[in-house]
């Protein structure tokens, strides 16, 4: 029965203000925004939701675009899970705006992402409008970017500063005395700078440093928790041929994967330090399409020293998007990840060995008058030790966005199946998900404790802005592991808590989570979250001690400067 469901997914379908350079003038309408204004997107602090004017292919230009408007080639920001619309129309948009009464026709241009966590990686910042003649829309910072240097070379920088406080009752669900089911209380910081280097449309060089501190935890520090003069990104790219007028390029070096939903790649944004990979991307795109293929290895964070790569793995894929209107898109993506580690996988009857899992996959998203929808189905197979893989996902989420109601609410309806093994270590096929590379917090409640392994997960979600400079997220969650005898695994795939027996059964528990999020200015933004996991019978009957059956409850404060 397990093998004919996972076939079946194969087939489913003390804040600074910044002043400004200049006083803002009001901005066009919507329609005649540059597509970087119009089509953006975000995940959410909570789960991922993100908000854009629309989504798909850009609009048509009243006039031909300048050759430096259009370099360099920018790849439109995915929308994520749980998304939902921002608001357009007259209105202020950061607090900013509204003490000054400061009144705008329409959302303002922010490359950034407005609202959420900023997952987007710092070479997809789209500042080409800043060249457009007719640009009125003026700043803080603006003179850092798009320094034409020659009449060929063109010069941007910036970075980010970020610090959050976390308070957390039995963080990460930590089952091993001492340390279990402890209350933590402690800061995470982190700063980033990069530069960007093009000449014309031909080359680029992108070099981005990044270093992230972490005041004393009670439990074990995350690997991504610290890492101290690090590159996050080094890339050289070169325009290698051009195919039906569309570039295509070649990027070679450390480089930010981010693709689709996040669900399966991403740079983990909500982690001090971020994700990243080193190898070789291949990028071709067009008005209604994408084609993306990489070979590159996992980065492994060194807080010591210059992170190297983990040379047992090698993760290979092929990503391809069609957009069939501006609303509605399809993705299509083969990936492979070869862990060659004697210790990478245990098999039947507890036997080590190596890794090569294939996931086949497509996700369908879009809006339509209102109704919003999110469909994603992979399979994997391969080796697993001495065992063949079997497992898969799938995702149905179904939502409405109120655009006429005050506050504009969006709210959503969410399945999300990932399988396990009924028997871990017997027989001849491993049927646990590989969770990959995925946005951990972005999806289960925000909680950081779990992945998208041997889990289910049905969850409502909404969001509304009761001003056009707040936006308030909720959910509520009820998760169940698929398989008693599995695990519970951590987003990076990691055991969190096992009964081998099945006897502590499936119930994780129920989760409630909400964030209220300040758009402060352009530039800065304050996100208060608190996540909440009413322990289930697996969380109580696996725990070592009293405090490790405790709920797990967590309460951030972020405040985030980017320019």
């Amino acid at each position: 029965m397990l093998r004919s469901r996972l076939l079946s997914l194969a087939l489913g379908g003390g804040v600074l203000i910044f002043n400004p350079v200049s006083a803002q003038e009001p901005v066009a309408p919507a329609a005649e925004q540059p597509p970087a204004a119009a089509a953006e997107n975000a995940a959410g602090p909570i789960t991922g939701g993100g908000q854009r004017s629309f989504s798909g292919p850009t609009e048509k230009p009243k006039a031909k675009k300048s050759f430096w408007e259009t370099v360099p080639s920018i790849q439109p920001y995915p929308r994520a899970g749980n998304f939902n619309n921002a608001p357009t129309g007259p209105g202020y948009y950061t607090i900013l705006d509204a003490v000054r009464g400061n009144l705008l026709k329409d959302r303002p241009k922010n490359p950034y992402l407005q609202w959420g966590q900023n997952p987007n990686p710092f070479f997809n910042v789209d500042f080409r409008y800043l060249d457009a003649p007719d640009n009125k829309e003026h700043f803080a910072f603006d003179s850092l970017k798009r320094i034409h240097l020659t009449d060929n070379l063109l010069f941007s920088t910036g970075g980010e500063l970020r610090d959050r406080f976390a308070t957390i009752q039995n963080p990460a669900l930590f089952n091993r005395n001492p340390g279990a089911g402890s209350r933590d209380n402690f800061n995470l910081f982190r700063t980033r700078i990069y530069g960007d280097l093009t000449y014309r449309d031909d080359l680029r060089l992108f070099a981005e440093f990044i270093t992230a501190e972490s005041s004393n935890q009670t439990i074990p520090l995350a690997a991504s928790d610290v890492g101290r003069a690090d590159f996050l990104n080094l890339f050289v790219q070169a325009k290698v041929a051009t195919l039906n007028d569309e570039g295509v390029y070649l990027r070679a070096g450390r480089q930010e994967l981010l693709f689709g939903s996040q669900r399966l790649i991403a740079p983990s944004d909500w982690a001090n330090v971020r994700r990243t990979f080193q190898g070789l991307r291949g990028s071709w795109q067009g008005k209604n399409f994408e084609q993306d293929l990489f070979v590159v290895q996992p980065v492994v964070p060194d807080p010591g020293k210059i992170s190297s790569v983990n040379g047992d793995q090698l993760f290979v894929g092929e990503w391809f998007k069609y957009r069939f209107s501006k609303n509605v898109s399809t993705d299509l993506y083969y990936l492979y990840l070869e862990n060659g580690s004697p210790t990478a996988a245990k098999g039947r009857g507890g036997v080590t060995g190596s890794s090569g899992i294939h996931t086949i996959g497509n996700r369908f998203v879009g809006e339509k008058n209102g109704l919003l929808w999110d469909f994603e189905n992979a399979i994997q197979f391969g080796r697993y030790a001495n065992q063949q893989t079997l497992a898969g996902i799938s995702v149905t989420g179904v939502g409405y966005y109120f655009k006429d109601l005050p506050a504009s609410p969006t709210v959503w309806a969410y399945y999300d199946y990932a399988s396990g093994d009924p028997h871990p270590g017997v027989g001849d096929t491993h049927h646990t998900f590989n969770t990959l590379f995925p946005f951990g917090h972005s999806y289960y409640a925000g909680l950081d404790s779990f992945g998208r392994q041997n889990l289910n997960d049905f969850h409502l979600e909404a969001s509304l802005f009761p001003w056009n400079w707040l936006r308030i997220q909720g959910g509520y969650h009820i998760l169940r592991l698929d398989q008693p005898k599995d695990a519970l695994y951590s987003t990076s795939g990691g055991v969190v808590r096992q009964d081998t027996t099945g006897k502590a059964g499936t119930d994780v528990g129920q989760a409630l989570t909400g964030a209220v999020q300040f758009h402060l200015d352009n530039h800065q933004s304050i996100v208060v979250q608190y996540s909440h996991l009413f322990s289930g019978d697996f969380i109580r009957n696996t725990a070592v001690n009293r405090d490790a059956a405790k709920d797990l409850s967590a309460l951030w404060v972020q405040y985030t400067a980017k320019w």
